[in-house]
């Protein structure tokens, strides 16, 4: 009889009887009466028990949960889940689980037990364990993190996780971190990243906590360049590259705008702060010389023609770097001999320029006017009056003479000299009178080779514009060996019997016309008369 008044006819009253109990398993044996069959008796290698998996359950993380029932059974088949009725304790806890096992999250150490029902050798199988929960590491990474400036920057879990003694700290990607095996690594590149920590407790517990945080370092920068050296008048833009409708910017200027345009020397910068609290500056200077002064002065007048210096003197606030001049001359001096506009650039070492023109005072002079160089046979057409008359002049030919014309009648050069009365400026001219006369328009070669190897094998004229041409050739004896009515058609050292002629001296007489100067009508005969030698 039950204690309480009245039997317990079957295991599962007895059952009923145990999830009603309120308290330890063992307070709820006491409120039973069990028959012989009760509780189970092992055929096997030894008792079911509780166990969990792992051994020492982690804060936060699942653990599994079972009761071997195996381990009271020779015959494995007789373990077979379905041969029982579970029921876990205490239900506050496990809320009434009635499988063999089973998952959940622990928050603190417990005391767990189970009943297993053998509903084929109606016996009951009771075990209890309590289990040990291993306190979480609470990592608490920050959120998704902008990091304004890279140097020295950390990462930083929570401050009751960095006071957890014991803990082993491992981040990825550990190449781009300085002690990764810290709580609080260093990042060592500015790059956009994902960092990962797995924070571990130590034995035997041995519970693994991971956390992740994005750190955006790729703040942009603010580049304004490399100091800058400007010529007068010049300008240069400054740009922050900072959108001022996303972020603050300002000028030293008092400028709130991405970019602006300078004009002055000074010391310029800029500051961006943009909404997550990140600063940035830059600084540049910008230094803008004066362009440099020229002054050109030229030596006194002179007559056209004649040398006149033009120098250039520079003043400048940095050194001048050369002077160039419109001639295409280089240096602070020229020399000129007539006049025209001639302008100079200095060039400072800055790249500064400036520049000035001058044209020169001469004074005029005559300007004679000859003829060209002329071809001409004195004999028939010569000789020719040359004047180079002008006013207030006064002449001097080469040949002593004094006055505006001079009559030629001999080969050579011929030169005047005008002098102008007013100031004593000069100026020369000259001709050259060549005497050629049609007859000696033709060639006439004074020794031939007749050998065979064509050069200067025959003997004839050589001209052009010839209308008509004849050609006899005599031994010494007068006798005739050679004639041609043909310019082309030379003496190729033959007799006329077609032997060689013998070497030596032999004459010869050509008569031709020359062609005019329309190409058409013949001029005057022209005869020529002399000696060739045949060389063999």
């Amino acid at each position: 009889m039950h204690p309480f008044g009245g039997a317990l006819r079957s295991n599962f009253e007895r059952m009923r009887a145990l999830r009603s109990c309120i308290g330890l398993l063992t307070a709820c044996f006491w409120g039973l009466t069990l028959s012989a069959q009760d509780p189970c008796v092992s055929t096997g290698n030894g008792e079911p028990y509780v166990s969990t998996n792992p051994n020492y359950v982690c804060e936060a993380l699942e653990a599994f949960v079972y009761i071997n029932v195996a381990q009271g059974y020779a015959n494995p088949s007789d373990a077979a889940p379905e041969n029982f009725e579970f029921s876990w304790y205490p239900l506050d806890v496990l809320g009434g689980t009635i499988t063999q096992s089973f998952e959940m999250v622990f928050d603190s150490t417990v005391t767990i037990w189970c009943v297993a029902e053998d509903l084929q050798n109606n016996c009951i199988w009771t075990d209890t364990i309590t289990v040990q929960v291993e306190p979480a590491v609470e990592i608490g990474l920050p959120n998704d993190t902008l990091v304004c400036d890279l140097n020295g920057f950390t990462l930083q879990p929570s401050a009751e996780a960095q006071a957890m003694t014991g803990i082993s700290w491992n981040w990825e990607p550990s190449l781009l971190l300085l002690n990764p095996e810290t709580a609080t690594p260093q990042l060592l590149i500015d790059a956009d990243q994902w960092y990962y920590v797995t924070a571990t407790t130590p034995a035997p517990g041995n519970c693994a906590y991971e956390d992740s945080i994005f750190v955006t370092s790729n703040v942009s920068s603010i580049e304004l360049g490399p100091d800058q050296e400007l010529c007068e008048g010049e300008t240069v833009g400054l740009d922050s590259g900072i959108n001022p409708a996303y972020e603050v910017v300002t000028w030293s200027t008092g400028d709130t705008v991405q970019a602006i345009t300078v004009d002055s020397s000074g010391v310029y910068w800029v500051t961006a702060l943009n909404p997550e609290g990140c600063f940035r500056s830059d600084t540049v200077t910008i230094d803008i010389f004066e362009n440099p002064v020229i002054e050109l002065t030229s030596g006194g007048t002179a007559c056209e023609g004649e040398p006149v210096d033009i120098t250039a003197s520079v003043t400048a606030d940095t050194t001048v770097a050369g002077v160039g001049w419109s001639t295409g001359e280089a240096g602070t001096t020229i020399t000129v001999t007539g006049s025209g506009l001639y302008e100079a650039i200095a060039v400072t070492v800055t790249g500064c320029t400036g520049s000035a023109s001058v044209s020169p005072d001469f004074l005029p002079s005559p300007v004679p006017e000859l003829a060209p160089d002329t071809t001409l046979c004195l004999e028939e057409e010569g000789p020719i009056w040359i004047d180079v008359s002008q006013p207030d002049v006064s002449y001097l030919w080469s040949t002593g003479g004094d006055q505006p014309g001079a009559l030629l009648s001999d080969p050579g050069l011929y030169t005047v000299t005008l002098t102008l009365l007013a100031n004593g400026c000069q100026d020369s001219a000259s001709i050259e009178l060549i005497d050629f006369c049609p007859q000696d328009s033709v060639f006439f070669p004074n020794a031939f080779t007749p050998d065979g190897d064509l050069v200067n094998d025959r003997f004839g004229g050589f001209a052009e514009a010839i209308g008509t041409f004849q050609i006899a050739v005599f031994s010494r004896w007068g006798a005739e060996v050679f004639r041609s009515e043909d310019l082309e058609m030379r003496w190729n050292g033959r007799m006329p019997n077609g032997e060689l002629a013998p070497p030596g001296m032999y004459g010869y007489r050509a008569v031709w016309r020359p062609l005019a100067e329309d190409g058409v009508s013949f001029l005057q005969f022209r005869e020529k008369v002399g000696t060739v030698t045949l060389i063999r």
